[in-house]
């Protein structure tokens, strides 16, 4: 689905035509990561007989808030009006993306968490005071208070690997999202495996992310993280340059290892 195209309006007020509201349940469950904690909803092209307690128009507002910030939500998507537009602009962004291959492929693994922070890929920051709000959740998980997903001062790699061990029911370090704190999680571990923590220093602060592979010389990591060059990516670091590895403390490191990594990943950039 790169975009819909709309009759009439749908939501509150609005002429409500089946399948233009099919069309519009149909592009909010495309877009579920961008409105948390919203459901799949049912593609049957009604609202009920109380259009204002439905839960398409509720994730209507919650589109509306989330990612137009609009201040009073109206619940109302007008035919080529600002919430048509830009629903379409995230539906097409949404391809973009699926036409590019970000995906990893896993090895066999109990490093079970890695599904999570694979699926992560691509999410990236919104230049000025807009953010992401897939990103805007990293921090709740870290339990960091900024709004705004860039500049220096909103580095969110902690909050990444925050939010990834929360959905996987592991307790983030207490502020997870400095990255030198996650020396203090789990155990650590003295040569990196799979799905291990790394974190290093770097001018200004310290930078944390997963091991997903090492070169096949093993002079070099791969690693998965947030806010590589503003993004969720696996990029390719030095091995040096990592100064600790842990992971969770039940977790036994001898039933992984380190493959050779050949997939898509860049050099390594800006994690500020």
């Amino acid at each position: 689905m790169s975009s819909i195209k709309l009759t009439q309006a749908v939501g509150l007020g609005g002429a409500n035509n089946l399948n233009d509201v099919k069309a519009v349940q149909t592009a909010l469950n495309k877009l579920l990561k961008l409105i948390p904690p919203t459901q799949s909803l049912k593609i049957d092209g009604r609202l009920g007989s109380r259009p204002d307690i439905s839960k398409t128009v509720a994730a209507i507002k919650l589109f509306q808030s989330k990612v137009l910030n609009m201040l009073r939500p109206d619940g109302r998507i007008d035919a080529n009006g600002r919430t048509h537009r830009k629903m379409n602009e995230k539906l097409l962004s949404i391809e973009a993306m699926a036409n590019v291959n970000t995906s990893l492929e896993m090895p066999v693994t109990k490093a079970f968490w890695m599904k999570t922070a694979v699926n992560e890929v691509g999410e990236s920051e919104v230049a000025g005071a807009k953010a992401n709000p897939q990103i805007l959740e990293y921090f709740k998980a870290s339990k960091f208070w900024g709004s705004d997903d860039s500049g220096g001062q909103n580095a969110w790699c902690g909050s990444f690997v925050a939010w990834v061990m929360k959905q996987n029911n592991f307790e983030p370090v207490k502020n997870a999202f400095r990255a030198k704190e996650w020396t203090n999680f789990g155990k650590p571990i003295y040569k990196p495996v799979y799905g291990a923590i790394g974190i290093k220093s770097r001018q200004g602060g310290g930078h944390v992310a997963f091991v997903v592979g090492q070169s096949a010389d093993g002079n070099y990591l791969f690693m998965l993280g947030g806010n590589q060059s503003n993004s969720v990516k696996v990029s390719k670091y030095k091995k040096e340059v990592w100064d600790d590895f842990v992971v969770p403390s039940n977790f036994d490191a001898s039933s992984t290892h380190l493959p050779i990594y050949t997939q898509k990943a860049s050099i390594a950039g800006s994690e500020a």
